[in-house]
């Protein structure tokens, strides 16, 4: 029983052209594009990936011209501070500078001991134990001195008490430790 489509009317042809259509369309779609689909989303993804990731870049490229800037300034601030911290190839002169500093006013040393180099992150601190003979205003006079000096100088553990000398010129007898800073960068330990 044969389907003879020349003696139906013209739409029926249609209609069955139209259903074998749809059924190879599907069938085709089913298996052979399936992994063209799987395919396409993939690239899909991947693109927008690349996309994002490009939009990175020219934010990055947008601040680099800020964040050399912001690299400037550091170099700077970082120049300008191992200026006032010695590095330790200048230790000797530093030693000098604090003795003549002392000697500068009519303060008589008792004893003036550099002591060893104490490990910090990016910079030594060295603990100088002092003790002096003088007047409660030299010493004043001493420290105002030393707080105008060219290096970072900090003074603990200060104790002053009455000369042990009766020496009428010195009325006081005071004991501290200077710390300073050495740079560890160029030149450090």
């Amino acid at each position: 029983m044969a389907l003879d489509i020349n003696e139906k009317p013209w739409y029926v042809a249609l209609i069955i052209g139209l259903i074998l259509g749809v059924i190879i369309f599907a069938v085709a779609h089913m298996y052979l594009f399936k992994d063209m689909k799987v395919e396409i989303e993939r690239l899909e993804g991947e693109i927008f990936d690349l996309e994002r990731e490009i939009e990175k870049g020219r934010q990055a490229k947008a601040d680099l011209p800020r964040l050399e800037e912001d690299i400037r300034g550091y170099e700077l601030e970082l120049d300008r501070l191992t200026k006032i911290l010695p590095t330790a190839k200048e230790t000797p002169v530093l030693i000098k500078r604090l003795k003549q500093l002392i000697e500068r006013g009519s303060l008589r040393f008792q004893r003036f001991t550099p002591g060893g180099f104490i490990d910090q992150n990016y910079y030594y601190e060295w603990p100088i134990a002092v003790e002096l003979d003088g007047t409660y205003h030299e010493l004043g006079l001493f420290f105002d001195r030393l707080s105008s000096f060219s290096r970072i100088i900090n003074v603990d553990e200060l104790k002053i008490s009455p000369a042990r000398s009766k020496d009428g010129s010195h009325t006081i007898h005071a004991t501290f430790t200077q710390r300073t800073f050495i740079y560890k960068g160029d030149g450090g330990q």
